[in-house]
């Protein structure tokens, strides 16, 4: 499960800068959409909220990006065994990671059926 999380993000990891841009352009287009609504009707209602989803995506998709582009590769039985242990541990942080990572994708699944009434 981390190493075909490393590869996605390996593949992903040219449009990390592209990541970026585009959540700053949803921040604005959301702070406009609020700042700047008199009257707020359905449509726009509707826009904000496909706004906050589409932000919710990014920030999956480059916090994917960020934490598995550095997995620690497993450790052959010629280093020591104090470094196989940390190596072990620092791999089983990375499998939590994973878990959290994968539970929060489902969310945002669930949550983007649910907003887009599917």
């Amino acid at each position: 499960m981390i190493s075909c999380l490393d590869k996605i993000s390996s593949v992903l990891r040219p449009l990390h800068k592209f990541t970026y841009l585009l959540a700053i352009v949803l921040i604005a287009n959301i702070a406009y959409q609020l700042v700047f609504s008199v009257m707020p009707s359905v449509a726009q209602s509707n826009e904000l909220m496909l706004n906050f989803l589409a932000l919710a995506w990014l920030l999956l998709v480059n916090l994917m990006i960020q934490v598995f582009s550095r997995v620690p590769v497993t450790l052959q039985s010629k280093t020591s065994f104090l470094a196989r242990i940390k190596n072990k541990f620092h791999r089983g942080l990375y499998y939590v990671l994973s878990l959290i990572f994968i539970v929060i994708s489902i969310a945002v699944i669930l949550l983007s059926f649910r907003m887009l009434r599917i």
